[in-house]
């Protein structure tokens, strides 16, 4: 048998709680009081303040959303980004060097193989510490 105040597991013929020692034989109504734990913001007469703030929020979203839809059919196209490695010409000469164009074959003479290696140098300035 379980309390009705502390939940405690008691034995069937016990006649008080043996932990907060409330009375068993007292038939329970089984209707047990809560507490309101809604929260503050619901029991809170700024709610409609609050609503409107967000309905604002809400408009000012769609109407900037409408805009740039809007501006988007009226503005021409914008053009293409250049490539990098037309405003970098060293970026130009590393794409030649890795990725060559030319699909020439070389005629090797017996017993020999072509191996290559790319080299990466890094050149830094700094100024001298005085």
């Amino acid at each position: 048998m379980l309390c009705p105040k502390c939940r405690f597991g008691n034995e069937e013929g016990d006649s008080y709680c043996r932990r907060c020692g409330t009375d068993l034989t007292v038939p329970s109504t089984s209707l047990v009081t809560i507490q309101n734990r809604t929260p503050s913001l619901l029991q809170n007469p700024q709610l409609p303040r609050f609503a409107a703030g967000v309905g604002a929020v809400a408009v000012g979203v769609g109407i900037e959303l409408v805009r740039r839809g809007l501006m988007a059919r009226v503005m021409p196209p914008a053009k293409p980004p250049r490539p990098v490695s037309n405003t970098l010409p060293a970026l130009n000469r590393l794409r030649d060097v890795l990725f060559p164009q030319n699909d020439k074959q070389f005629k090797l003479p017996k017993n020999y193989e072509i191996e290559e290696t790319v080299v990466y140098m890094r050149r830094i300035i700094r100024r001298k510490q005085s």
